[in-house]
């Protein structure tokens, strides 16, 4: 792994002794931290090098620091904005986030995305934290974050929920993460998930109905896999141009129901809804650009993917069927929009979901995808998860027969051993 100098300036060398208090939790939970160095920044900025990469940091949270200036800066963290009108976030700089912004009876965290240029916020209540919100603290486990290789929405996201918790503790529980707001005119947040103020909402499952569930991009995998006892499948068919693509969508759902099983069609949600489909897969992407209040009426099972807290926290708002979590290892199967998970990350957001009410208990049914064959199944599935997506692991099978018998048998006994998440 490639070192990383986390760096503090002379002028605010007090922060290390919190940001190694910060890097030291991280590794209780079984974060790697080795490769971070921590030194002094040769500039006035709080910087992390990583490679020839080196990302510039201000905030406004420490005694004697400078008002911040974005201009000259990767990210500005504004704590003391004092309180701004929301209606002025239209103008905010794309490198700056205002922090702890006073809203009745919530605060917000506001920042604009740096390469869609849309505004993002999280609420948190003010009944939320069980500690007082102390912004070096909240900064520290920032950089912290950062230095780690979240992105900028995880880190945000974990930071908050990791203020409002003793110095001791990581944060697990659903109550004290702050919510990413996904309506607010004032914000200029519309993301269109709600319908005449009425959250949109999808059939639930059983978690033990998912099962394996290979994910496939022609039907003929389909008509193969079904009868050898899968439950759970998905077609995903990436050409939109592809002569048969109503077709094979079609030829899916008649086999989902001749075998009972639940069959997803990943992406062409219009045509799932115009032939009746069990379910539809979304990817992050994919979400504004379809209709959730049409697939609502429909009465449509919905999965949708996340790659990290932010886009969980996210979704969770629009209740879909299943949570998917991914990818936890590199795949060549799809362009990833974002870094492999790994099973600590994966083990941390399962924790979380299982908090979550789905239902009328807790914990969304979840499905791990990306990387996952034989050689590492048992580890994800020790992570809690309800479900492994499987792609080349059964396409590029011999004997896709007994691949199958193997996943189950190892998935099997690894519930019967207990759920212990190995980092490896």
């Amino acid at each position: 792994m490639e070192k990383v100098k986390l760096l503090v300036p002379a002028s605010n060398i007090s922060a290390t002794q919190m940001l190694q208090h910060c890097l030291l939790l991280a590794e209780k939970q079984g974060l790697a931290i080795d490769h971070v160095q921590l030194g002094v920044s040769p500039t006035e900025y709080f910087m992390v090098q990583n490679g020839s990469s080196a990302y510039r940091y201000q905030t406004d949270c420490f005694v004697g620091s400078a008002q911040v200036v974005s201009s000259d800066t990767d990210w500005a963290f504004e704590y003391h904005s004092g309180s701004i009108s929301l209606a002025t976030t239209g103008s905010l700089q794309p490198n700056t986030v205002k922090l702890d912004v006073a809203n009745e009876e919530y605060s917000l965290d506001v920042w604009r995305h740096p390469l869609s240029g849309e505004i993002r916020a999280l609420s948190s209540h003010s009944n939320q934290s069980q500690v007082q919100f102390e912004p070096q603290r909240h900064f520290c486990w920032l950089l912290t974050l950062l230095a780690l290789d979240f992105p900028i929405e995880d880190s945000l996201t974990l930071a908050r929920a990791l203020t409002n918790v003793s110095r001791e503790t990581w944060p697990e529980d659903f109550s004290l993460f702050p919510i990413p707001v996904i309506e607010d005119p004032r914000l200029g947040i519309q993301v269109g998930w709600k319908v005449a103020n009425k959250s949109v909402s999808f059939p639930t499952l059983t978690k033990q109905s998912l099962g394996l569930y290979p994910v496939v991009d022609d039907v003929t995998w389909i008509e193969k896999l079904l009868p050898l006892g899968i439950k759970t499948i998905q077609l995903r068919i990436k050409d939109t141009q592809q002569a048969d693509l109503e077709q094979q969508v079609v030829r899916a759902i008649e086999l989902g129901r001749q075998y009972k099983a639940q069959v997803y069609i990943n992406d062409y949600w219009q045509l799932a809804i115009k032939h009746g489909a069990f379910g539809v897969h979304l990817g992050q992407e994919d979400i504004e650009e379809s209709n959730l209040s049409q697939l609502s009426r429909a009465n449509v099972s919905l999965g949708l993917s996340t790659h990290g807290y932010y886009e969980l926290l996210r979704i969770v708002q629009i209740h879909p069927s299943y949570i998917a979590l991914g990818h936890i290892f590199p795949t060549t199967t799809k362009q990833m929009p974002s870094k492999p998970q790994g099973l600590v990350r994966l083990a941390l957001y399962q924790r979380l979901i299982d908090s979550i009410p789905y239902d009328a208990s807790k914990g969304y049914p979840t499905v791990a995808i990306g990387g996952i064959d034989l050689t590492n199944a048992e580890q994800v599935w020790r992570c809690g998860v309800s479900s492994l997506a499987v792609v080349r692991a059964i396409t590029l099978a011999g004997e896709p027969k007994q691949v199958i018998d193997s996943f189950a048998q190892l998935m099997t006994l690894a519930k019967q051993q207990g759920d212990t998440c190995v980092a490896g």
